[in-house]
């Protein structure tokens, strides 16, 4: 199925008469485990790295106070982490940012559900955002029993597929897999590419926090390739078509920056982007998830961007 938009998706969300959606103030305790790449370290390194927006401080405060801790009430600061342990969190007065209240059912089958996520917006409840993530919100609109599939960034926009059962969440997954899935995007970028078609193909790991960096040499990171296409140019900015072959995060956005050509908007990778892993990332970017395709599943999705 194909859905025609406005080249204007990609200025949206600069303009002031968005709806957006609010939620009141509530307490909440976040229960997570402790990521291999942490095992070993101590609680503040994970709090103040997974957790950037926050300075080292502000969470060796929260730890000694009793408002992060280890399972069996570990409240120090440098507990060193175990693969087993699970980390608390107890926020009594959270306000999560506001996000766009935008988001649209597609396509719906008894097998799954296309759903268009806005930006900035999360898929599922994790670090400022709980009520307001998109896997929570379409709970609130009747639909309890999805299975995400794959993910988008938060500050990515576009289609996202859900699974309304175990056994079809487990074929979508098994596709995966074995590279049986067609992606697209489309961006805007900075510049004008002078080639017509390029694949790029450095590999990525985790730099700090919510960073990632791209290079041959680097130690611990993994295969990616992306092929992009330029679809149209203006006077200092083009449109670019972009295929992921691999699913690693900030892929396509890292793999532009690396071709000389960073989209647009982008804080952290764009031009005069922050990549302290301080700056927190408020606004969607012009990065839009246009296609979907798994033929073995019949399951076929396009967005269009018309001029």
């Amino acid at each position: 199925m194909e859905t025609i938009l406005s080249k204007e998706l990609f200025r949206t969300k600069n303009q002031l008469s968005r709806k957006v959606r609010l939620v009141e103030p509530y307490p909440i305790t976040h229960e997570f485990g402790v990521d291999t790449e942490f095992v070993g370290t101590s609680l503040l390194h994970l709090m103040t790295t997974k957790f950037p927006f926050y300075p080292a401080k502000e969470w060796k405060q929260r730890i000694s106070s009793g408002r992060v801790w280890v399972q069996e009430q570990k409240n120090d600061p440098d507990h060193i982490l175990l693969e087993t342990d699970m980390i608390y969190h107890h926020n009594p007065k959270v306000i999560e940012p506001s996000i766009p209240d935008e988001i649209e059912i597609l396509e719906e089958t008894e097998d799954y559900l296309i759903v268009f996520k806005p930006a900035p917006m999360p898929m599922h409840p994790g670090g400022r955002y709980f009520k307001n993530s998109l896997s929570e919100i379409l709970k609130k609109m009747g639909y309890e029993d999805l299975r995400i599939t794959h993910r988008l960034d938060a500050v990515t926009s576009g289609i996202v597929l859900f699974a309304k059962s175990k056994g079809f969440a487990k074929k979508v997954m098994q596709c995966f897999s074995e590279g049986k899935v067609a992606k697209g995007y489309l961006a805007q970028v900075s510049g004008t590419p002078k080639e017509k078609t390029i694949t790029i193909d450095t590999p990525i790991r985790r730099k700090q926090g919510f960073v990632f960096e791209t290079g041959y040499d680097l130690e611990g990171s993994k295969e990616a390739v992306t092929h992009f296409e330029v679809i149209s140019k203006d006077e200092d900015s083009a449109v670019i078509k972009c295929i992921p072959e691999t699913g690693r995060t900030h892929q396509i956005r890292l793999h532009l920056a690396e071709w000389g050509y960073p989209i647009i908007d982008d804080p952290i990778y764009g031009k005069d982007g922050d990549e302290s892993s301080t700056t927190t990332q408020n606004l969607g970017i012009s990065l839009v998830s246009t296609g979907l395709r798994i033929e073995e599943l019949d399951v076929i999705y396009e967005l269009k961007i018309q001029n």
